[in-house]
């Protein structure tokens, strides 16, 4: 009689443990993705998402620090409910000579290891010339010097000579 009992208990449990010995068999809950490129054609466009600078193209951000999950409104019309728990952030990106670009990326978006965007960019498009680099300034002796100089060849008059002499000094 109670051999009956415990076999009819070690069916139970074994129907209650079948699930999760065959979710093992099928290789176990999928690993959730911590990380995603965003990236752009042509590259080096700044990336801010949600109002925050998170760099330039291509970028590798942690999906949890950038696209953090939290309460949304519907966002299309054919979306049933009234409020999602989900990732969605608004992502902008800028590069001189492109068009600004902004757009909503949401969880079904952000499922992939690359998100790549193209910009429209003008082909004509060339970058300014860098400013040539500021020269260091020259020390209390080397200006010093170059006044005496300019005295010397009879540039500058006796009392521009002092006065510039004293501003030099003044200014250690």
């Amino acid at each position: 009689m109670l051999s009956i009992f415990v076999r009819a208990r070690a069916a139970r449990v074994a129907l209650c443990l079948a699930p999760l010995v065959l979710a093992g068999c099928a290789g176990g809950p999928v690993a959730a993705r911590e990380k995603i490129v965003i990236d752009s054609d042509p590259q080096g466009a700044q990336v801010r998402v949600g109002g925050k600078d998170v760099g330039v193209t291509p970028v590798s951000v942690v999906l949890d620090d950038v696209f953090p999950k939290h309460w949304t409104s519907r966002i299309n019309e054919d979306e049933q409910g009234f409020a999602f728990y989900r990732r969605l952030e608004v992502v902008e990106l800028k590069k001189d000579g492109c068009a600004p670009y902004t757009t909503k990326l949401v969880d079904s978006e952000l499922d992939r290891d690359v998100v790549k965007f193209a910009l429209k960019c003008d082909p004509n498009y060339k970058p300014a010339p860098a400013a040539p680099a500021a020269q260091p300034a020259a020390s209390v002796e080397e200006r010093l010097r170059a006044l005496d100089e300019l005295k010397g060849k009879g540039l500058i008059t006796d009392e521009e000579y002092r006065a510039q002499r004293q501003r030099i000094l003044n200014g250690i």
